[in-house]
Formats: structure tokens, C-alpha cells, sequence
């Protein structure tokens, strides 16, 4: 698991990271040989909803989840 880095700015709120952040959800990052990180996703129960997902994916169950905050319009 990585250590926080505490010069980072926060996950903008409606991101991937700002709803599993927000929400309770664990993070686990995979690294890959090549090409990008893919990460795995656990709920607040410890379950694994989301496998080497990448950020399309994590959008989709975020909207499908009611995870994102109202939009400010």
C-alpha cells in the first residue's frame, strides 16, 4: 500500500479518487510493466467491486452509484 504523500493537493471532489476518498472505498494500485496502472477497487465492506479497472470504468460506477455530488451549475 503507498504511503500519502502530504505535499499532494486533494482528489478534485468529482473525480474517481474524490468519490472513493469521499465514500469510504479503498484504492489498490497495480503497476504494469507496460503502459499505464491499473488499479483495484474495494468498497467500504472490504469487497472488491471494480478489477484492474482504469478511470473510464471508475467514472461509470461512480455515476452509476450515486457517488458524485450535485453539479454547482
Amino acid at each position: 500500500m503507498e504511503a500519502a504523500n502530504s505535499s499532494q493537493k486533494p482528489a478534485s471532489p468529482n473525480s474517481p479518487n474524490g468519490c472513493w476518498d469521499r465514500h469510504g472505498y479503498r484504492v489498490e494500485r497495480i503497476g504494469q510493466a507496460m503502459g499505464a496502472p491499473t488499479r483495484n477497487i474495494y468498497g467500504p465492506d472490504g469487497a472488491l467491486v471494480l478489477a484492474d479497472t482504469d478511470y473510464d470504468e471508475e467514472m461509470a460506477y461512480c455515476r452509476e452509484h450515486d457517488l458524485l455530488l450535485p453539479s454547482q451549475d
